[in-house]
């Protein structure tokens, strides 16, 4: 009956025993397993409620189906189970139930679950590898303005022809002036009297 029940706790994640109190199946969170590059599969634990401890039909239904028995039947072995669990209780203050966990008794004389985290076999780990996307889009934000990565490239590409330009010009004008001064030379000739000034200041 145990392994039965266990089935049904894990096909409803709740299992009401007369008695002892609901049994809830709980759910943590995948974990990062940064050293080996993967997320760990989820695992599950279980949770008691005592105060809540009245079977659902569903469950003597599924034990009918099950186990070929009446709902009469069903309901005797689900009680027959519940005070077994409550006699070892008593005798030994504790009873352990495979796979689900501890059950024992606080101070307080309520019913609490040392839970064993269990990992359901169908549950793999998965590979977690940094995904690098090439000119992938997305937006940023220039001054007050919204504006996409490939706006931004266009942007940088056409300050970039523009400074080109600028060396450009330079170069034009350096060519020019050097043909300016070849050409005064050519006029003038090369003497050192060719660039000074050749105005005859004349005294009264």
């Amino acid at each position: 009956m145990q392994d039965t029940l266990y089935e049904f706790l894990l096909l409803n994640k709740k299992l009401s025993l007369p008695g002892i109190g609901t049994i809830s199946l709980c759910q943590n969170s995948a974990q990062l397993d940064f050293t080996n590059k993967q997320f760990t599969a989820p695992s599950f634990y279980f949770t008691i409620e005592s105060r809540n401890d009245k079977p659902s039909k569903k469950l003597f239904d599924w034990l009918s189906s099950s186990l070929g028995i009446t709902e009469w039947d069903a309901i005797k072995s689900v009680n027959d189970f519940s005070f077994a669990l409550k006699k070892k209780l008593s005798e030994f203050g504790e009873v352990n139930w495979e796979n689900v966990g501890t059950i024992r008794r606080d101070n307080n004389g309520d019913l609490k679950l040392s839970p064993q985290n269990i990992l359901l076999q169908s549950e793999q780990p998965v590979t977690a590898q940094k995904v690098i996307r090439a000119k992938a889009g997305h937006t940023v934000l220039v001054g007050e303005r919204e504006k996409t990565s490939a706006e931004m490239e266009e942007y940088f590409a056409e300050s970039a022809v523009k400074k080109n330009y600028t060396w450009l010009i330079a170069v034009i004008l350096t060519a020019l002036a050097i043909i300016f001064i070849g050409w005064y030379f050519s006029e003038k000739g090369f003497s050192t009297s060719a660039t000074g000034n050749q105005t005859v200041i004349k005294s009264n």
